[in-house]
């Protein structure tokens, strides 16, 4: 009887360590100079079947091979994630979730959060999380490792009505089913999930200023607040009403002669984004007609997104576009210290 315990002690053993290593080895990445933490490739396996889900959840993949949807993940930027240096023993942490800007703008985006580093320990997991989650889950890890009670997860982005959103609160047991890929869900004890910035007063407060900064007359100027826009009609809808809400509070705090609100859905294929390009050219060619000058702004995150198609689109026409994204304004940071307040 002794034996089979000493059996039974030994196997359980096993098993332990087994899955320690099973953790560890789904936190195996590649560290580069700065710190950026890389994943290790997935197994072809596992891609093609990624792909496949892919195909069925985002209409514009449909009709793609796997090279055409693995040369568009690399066109968009790799999943990783990026620790803050900790400057302090605090059990409270930050993860910042963005879908990644380009190598400067997640420079810019790292170093704006550096904030935080007195009061959170920090990190950045940067990615469309489309066919994996091992780089938010790492990091998560990476925080309990260093005895974190609380962490608070801030999704960047300017409203909760799209797929990026809906695929990283199904990372976080929010939603139940995939928008992308069915990836790994994560350890949500301890975590709590913020809502984005949306409409809050801290982004009509940002729009209106990055209006006030282009202009010159307002009495004679007309707005336009453009974004990005979700793939589908019903998102897009509930986006224009965000952003008339800002529309509203622009107008209600300044003298321009109008607000208009538009959307990109800059990924929900060519026939729709031409159409909502060719309304704000028509929108733009009126006003300038009628003499107005017309100003842009946006509620785009970073000022390293699409701003250079949209310049490219409405090249041409007399407007003035104030390109910056909302991360780079203090109140954005205020909001976050807000959103972690009121909880």
């Amino acid at each position: 009887m002794k034996n089979n315990y000493i059996k039974l002690f030994f196997v359980v053993s096993i098993l332990s360590v087994n899955t320690q290593a099973m953790d560890d080895m789904g936190c195996h990445f590649s560290e580069d100079e700065s710190g950026k933490k890389m994943p290790h490739m997935m197994s072809m396996s596992s891609m093609e079947t990624k792909y496949d889900q892919l195909r069925k959840k985002v209409v514009p993949l449909a009709g793609l091979s796997n090279d055409q949807i693995n040369n568009m993940m690399k066109m968009m930027g790799p999943n990783y994630y990026w620790p803050l240096p900790a400057n302090n023993n605090s059990k409270e942490a930050l993860i910042i979730l963005a879908h990644g800007f380009g190598k400067q703008g997640d420079y810019e985006l790292y170093n704006s959060m550096k904030d935080f580093e007195d009061n959170y320990v920090t990190s950045l997991s940067l990615g469309m999380s489309m066919m994996t989650s091992d780089h938010i889950n790492c990091s998560l890890i990476d925080m309990k490792n260093s005895n974190v009670e609380k962490t608070y997860v801030v999704p960047v982005s300017s409203t909760p009505y799209n797929t990026l959103v809906r695929q990283w609160r199904y990372i976080f047991k929010l939603e139940n089913e995939p928008t992308y890929a069915d990836v790994n869900q994560v350890d949500t004890q301890g975590v709590m999930f913020l809502e984005p910035i949306s409409d809050n007063i801290y982004a009509k407060k940002i729009i209106l200023e990055y209006a006030k900064e282009i202009s010159t007359d307002e009495k004679n100027e007309v707005v336009i607040i453009i974004a990005h826009g979700p793939l589908n009609a019903e998102d897009n809808e509930k986006e224009l009403v965000i952003m008339n809400n800002i529309g509203k509070y622009i107008m209600d705090n300044s003298e321009f002669v109008t607000v208009r609100s538009f959307t990109l859905q800059d990924d929900a294929g060519n026939e729709i984004r031409s159409k909502n390009v060719s309304m704000i050219k028509d929108f733009i060619t009126n006003s300038s007609n009628n003499g107005k000058k017309v100003l842009m702004v946006s509620n785009l995150m970073s000022g390293k997104g699409i701003q250079r198609s949209i310049q490219k689109d409405f090249e041409g026409l007399d407007y003035t576009f104030n390109s910056k994204g909302l991360l780079s304004h203090p109140y954005f940071k205020e909001w976050i210290f807000d959103s972690i307040d009121s909880e």
